[in-house]
């Protein structure tokens, strides 16, 4: 713990671009109190200790001082590997939903530990997914369970938003209630959560302006390692977009269509892979084994089955001749694998 709470009202003040005077007016008190605070001449009474909080942006227990860094650490260690061992890959819906009830639980006895709320809110947004009528349509017969997680959900990540300073935390949280809210078909709540979240529109992002700096700064050999690291992550962006569509026009596109533009999402996955150091190997062959079931199902759906067993023994070919760790290889059939199982008679 760190007792310097007059230290930390004046980092998070300043953080916050207020004054002492502006501080003092926003709580009532003479800008001589905050002046006192923060020179530790004098201390806040403790009821003053939540609308300071609260002023400030930040929780009670970074105020005061509590950093709790190793502690939250090893919670969230405990609490992912005990989701891991709850998932039950054909039965997704019923995982999903004791997976929540579970981080439910946790959440309550660890409000403070934002990684959890986070992981908390993520299966809250998979859940509603199994859920939607329009979707899976599972778990009708637990609606009143399923709708007090996402409000559970919703409240604890909708507070997490408002005390946190970490930016892409907040647009996970927010993206997360976004799916929540359209799979209950609330379209304007989810459009407000959306509106806040990065957009294509714009070309002005920190990655473009972080591979300049670094070359005016330290030449094109210091600029080479940026770009890798940007296209990493252009990468995974990309992978996230191509699934979606793929995965769209395998199960509702009913024509060739379907099929151009499922190998169309797999030509650019394998473009990405003619450059190894700019991709993470798991990602790429776990979204190029999701690819090939959404072929597969673009085949079906166009009474072609004989091109669909062969997409999936090319790709089983493909992978077990590659360079690869049999730990990836494995990783990559069995996803594969499994959606051709899980979804098997739905095609």
């Amino acid at each position: 713990m760190n007792t310097n709470l007059g230290s930390n009202i004046r980092a998070f003040r300043k953080n916050k671009g207020f004054t002492q005077e502006e501080l003092a007016d926003l709580l009532g008190v003479t800008p001589q109190a905050v002046s006192k605070w923060e020179s530790e001449v004098g201390l806040p009474d403790v009821s003053m200790i939540v609308p300071l909080a609260q002023v400030l942006g930040v929780s009670t227990d970074a105020l005061l001082g509590y950093t709790m860094i190793a502690e939250n650490e090893e919670v969230t260690e405990r609490i992912l590997a005990t989701i891991s061992g709850m998932w039950d890959e054909m039965d997704r819906a019923g995982s999903e939903l004791r997976i929540c009830e579970y981080m439910a639980s946790e959440t309550n006895v660890n409000p403070g530990n934002f990684e959890i709320v986070k992981e908390f809110l993520k299966h809250a947004a998979l859940l509603s997914m199994y859920v939607d009528k329009s979707v899976e349509g599972r778990l009708q017969d637990r609606l009143d369970d399923v709708r007090k997680i996402y409000k559970d959900a919703i409240r604890k990540g909708t507070y997490v938003i408002s005390h946190t300073n970490d930016r892409t935390l907040a647009e996970k949280i927010h993206h997360s209630i976004a799916w929540i809210y359209i799979h209950e078909k609330d379209f304007e709540k989810a459009k407000d959560h959306i509106n806040v979240l990065p957009s294509f529109e714009s070309s002005r992002n920190k990655e473009n302006m972080d591979m300049e700096v670094a070359f005016f700064e330290g030449g094109f050999e210091k600029m080479k390692g940026v770009v890798d690291k940007n296209n990493t992550l252009l990468f995974y962006a990309v992978a996230n977009q191509l699934n979606l569509v793929a995965l769209k026009y395998g199960w509702f596109e009913r024509t060739e269509e379907a099929i151009r533009v499922c190998e169309w999402c797999e030509g650019i996955l394998r473009a990405f892979a003619a450059r190894e150091q700019s991709i993470d190997m798991n990602t790429y062959l776990k979204e190029r084994a999701r690819n090939t079931f959404f072929k597969v199902l673009a085949y079906k759906h166009n009474g072609k089955d004989r091109e669909a067993d062969e997409v999936v023994e090319k790709f089983r070919a493909e992978v077990g001749a590659g360079s690869y760790s049999d730990e990836l290889k494995k990783m990559a059939i069995d996803t594969l694998n499994n959606e051709l199982e899980y979804y098997r008679g739905a095609y």
